[in-house]
């Protein structure tokens, strides 16, 4: 049947006449179709017109290896997009989903992809849709990105968050970038991962006070504080050396040091390194952060 009974084209019909005066060379489509594949081809015979290029695309499974779909998740790019993902990572991870390129690689940029991409290497069976795979290519693809691509993220990050009233230069943002980029599988985590960089900790993590707060840590927190007032726009190395003669001055390990001050300037007890932390800060933040937490923390 090409017509229905009201008198409007079934999809076959009006799918082939849409498609010609198109100029569509290539149809290509998920195996479901290949029912349909004769019907169009005798429709396209009986107008006289050229039949297009043909393929069949392999169908997205999900992990029970049933057909992909709304009721089971995700499956728009919208979805994925308002997620965070890259359009890089997406692309090269549905492109692997039913081709390769006829070797091990994973990771294509999207020119490698255009260049390299062939019908007759797409496979012939389903392939599951993995979530963890997914992740894992957009952080690769994101630690790809130049620092000025992911300032652009982090901006756009910022507008829609908590810390959008605040003023944060370039090479504040691109520092943060250097710090955290290997910790980060988004763009948005540059923010979520990282919240001291952006504000002073309204809290602090309890575990870390209670391994990490001794009834001596805010006297030797003050000698650190004592030692870092004399460094004048300290680096990382200014700022390790002087918690390293701070230490050897009191007689304690560097780490009855380091642990307090990273609670003290971050509110947790993970995150880049200590001394990256306290040069993106500054030394003047970092004095701040240090007396306000001794003000807080009571144990």
């Amino acid at each position: 049947m090409l017509l229905k009974s009201d008198g409007y084209p079934t999809y076959h019909l009006a799918n082939v006449i849409d498609d010609h005066f198109m100029k569509i060379t290539h149809v290509i489509r998920g195996e479901e179709w290949l029912s349909s594949t004769p019907k169009h081809v005798l429709l396209y015979d009986a107008f006289g017109w050229e039949r297009p290029v043909f393929a069949h695309l392999p169908l997205l499974l999900n992990p029970d290896k049933s057909k992909l779909s709304k009721r089971q998740g995700d499956v728009a790019v919208e979805d994925y997009k308002k997620k965070g993902f890259l359009k890089e990572a997406l692309v090269n991870f549905v492109a692997l989903l039913g081709w390769n390129a006829g070797d091990d690689r994973e990771l294509f940029s999207l020119k490698e992809m255009e260049e390299l991409f062939t019908l007759e290497r797409v496979n012939k069976s389903g392939a599951v849709f993995n979530l963890e795979k997914l992740n894992w290519m957009n952080f690769e693809h994101l630690r790809m990105q130049s620092d000025a691509d992911i300032l652009v993220m982090i901006r756009e990050e910022l507008t829609r968050s908590e810390f959008s009233n605040g003023v944060y230069s370039d090479d504040y943002l691109v520092k943060i970038i250097h710090a955290m980029k290997e910790r980060v599988n988004f763009a948005a985590e540059f923010l979520s991962k990282c919240p001291y960089f952006y504000t002073v900790p309204k809290e602090y993590e309890q575990s870390s006070i209670d391994k990490n707060w001794k009834p001596e840590t805010p006297e030797q927190l003050r000698a650190l504080a004592e030692n870092f007032v004399k460094l004048e726009n300290p680096d990382t190395h200014a700022f390790e050396q002087a918690l390293a003669d701070t230490a050897t001055v009191l007689n304690v390990g560097k780490g009855k040091l380091i642990h307090p001050l990273r609670l003290a300037v971050s509110g947790v007890s993970s995150g880049p390194g200590m001394f990256d932390l306290l040069y993106i800060l500054g030394r003047d933040e970092v004095l701040r952060r240090i007396e306000t937490a001794i003000q807080k923390i009571k144990k």
